[in-house]
C-alpha cells in the first residue's frame, strides 16, 4: 500500500510541473488586444534580439546591446513601432544598427538593418 501511495504522489509531482512550467519567455502580452506602451514594447524588442542572437541569425555581440531608440510610425493603416539597437563592436557601418518592427499589439513584424 505504501508502495502505492509513494507512486501516486510522485506522479502527481511531476505531472503538477510539466503543466506548470514556462519556457523562459513572456509570450503574455504579444498579439494583445491593448496597445502597449513604450516599456513593454522595449521589453518585447530585446527579448527579439536576444532570441535571434541565440538562432545566430545575428551575431553573439548583439547581447549585450541596450536599445538605442524607439519611435512610432503610422502607416494609411496602423501604426508600429520601431525599436534601434547600435553595436559599434560590428564591424560594416550599415549594419551597426538593428531596426526591430513591432505592432502597437506587441506583434513582432520583422528586423532589420536597413530600417525599412
Amino acid at each position: 500500500m505504501t508502495q502505492l501511495f509513494k507512486v501516486f504522489v510522485l506522479t502527481f509531482f511531476l505531472s503538477y510541473t510539466v503543466l506548470y512550467a514556462q519556457n523562459g519567455y513572456n509570450y503574455y502580452y504579444y498579439g494583445s488586444q491593448n496597445t502597449l506602451n513604450k516599456t513593454a514594447i522595449v521589453k518585447i524588442a530585446t527579448e527579439q534580439v536576444r532570441r535571434l542572437t541565440m538562432r545566430k541569425k545575428i551575431p553573439q555581440s548583439w547581447k549585450e546591446v541596450k536599445y538605442l531608440s524607439i519611435k512610432k510610425i503610422k502607416s494609411a493603416s496602423q501604426s508600429d513601432w520601431i525599436v534601434d539597437f547600435n553595436n559599434p563592436k560590428i564591424k560594416k557601418k550599415k549594419h551597426q544598427t538593428l531596426h526591430i518592427f513591432i505592432s502597437v499589439n506587441g506583434e513582432i513584424k520583422g528586423a532589420n538593418y536597413s530600417g525599412h
